[in-house]
Order: structure tokens, then sequence, then C-alpha cells
């Protein structure tokens, strides 16, 4: 009996995955950050089969397409909403609820958000607040993070390794302040 039901019970499982063979490699494109945590590993196995029978011509078009969908990180007067010349806590935290907001409005999801780089970890100055000279370091030093990253995890697996289903290592707010990608 026992049996009978666990049987029952994962093919009932299987059958609400999402079949993600019968949609265009378009519409996976478009699902990129929205798919459901439970799908994700069918989500890349799909795409990862789908790039890896792509011409050269459809791969470079298709990595061209994902980079330009990825979001720009912010910039220094988009988090100094006083354009005083440095951000402050309360600029911080605001700049950051908006992104999130427009993020989570857009259906992505959004990781790391709690692990964001504190206000006292990028003023290295120590003054309680950021400015320009601080902001660019701090973002200079996380993007070296993230190729640093995503070097090491191309290394190890063919061509279609490094796809990330929109919520990969290093997105959402945790990482380069608000980078979603």
């Amino acid at each position: 009996m026992k049996k009978t039901v666990l049987t029952l019970g994962l093919l009932t499982l299987s059958l609400m995955a999402t079949d993600f063979s019968s949609m265009t490699t378009d519409e996976l494109i478009n699902l990129r950050g929205t798919v459901a945590v439970e799908d994700r590993t069918d989500f890349r196995a799909e795409m990862q089969s789908r790039v890896a029978s792509m011409t050269a011509e459809e791969r470079t078009s298709f990595r061209a397409s994902r980079q330009a969908q990825r979001a720009t990180p912010p910039t220094f007067s988009d988090m100094d909403k006083d354009n005083d010349g440095k951000i402050t806590q309360t600029e911080l935290d605001t700049a950051r609820a908006d992104r999130m907001a427009e993020r989570s409005a857009e259906g992505k999801l959004l990781r790391n958000a709690g692990n964001a780089p504190t206000l006292a970890t990028i003023d290295t100055n120590g003054d309680g607040s950021i400015d320009a000279t601080e902001f660019a370091s701090h973002q200079t030093a996380q993007m070296e993070n993230r190729s640093s990253q995503q070097g090491q995890g191309r290394g190890q697996g063919g061509a279609g390794q490094q796809l990330h289903d929109g919520s990969g290592a290093g997105q959402g707010m945790g990482r380069g302040m608000g980078q979603n990608r």
C-alpha cells in the first residue's frame, strides 16, 4: 500500500513538472530568472541541450542576447538621491528597496538579498557614508570577484556549463549592490 501511494505521489509530481522541451528557445530565454526552484535542473538541462545543438553563429548571438538582458549595475548617482556626493544609510536602504521592488515586478528571483554588503563594508574611510571613490572601488571589486567565479565555473564543464537560469551565483542584491543577472 505504501509503495502504491509513493508511486502515485511521484507520478503526480512528475506530471506537474514543467515540460521545457516543448518550448521554443526564445520562450526558454524569456523564462530566465523566473524558473521555480524545483524546475531549475530541468531548465538548465534543456538550455544546455539547446546550446549544444546550436551553430557557432547561433551560440554567439545567444550569448550576446543574454548579455543584453542582464541588469545594469546601479550608478553612484542612482543611489545618491539628494545629489550631495555621498550615499547615507537611508539612501542605500531606499535604493536597494527600490531595486528589489523593480526586479520583483519583473518577475525576477531575488537571490542573496540577505547578503547585501553593509554600508560599513563599503565605507572604507569610516565617515558613515559612501563617497564616489568608495562606491567605484566596491563595484570594481565585485566585478572582479564575479569574473573570477564565472571563470572557474566555465573551466569545468563545456560549452553550456556557464548557463544560469537568471538566478545563478552572484545574482541579486547581495553582490554588486543590486546586480541581478
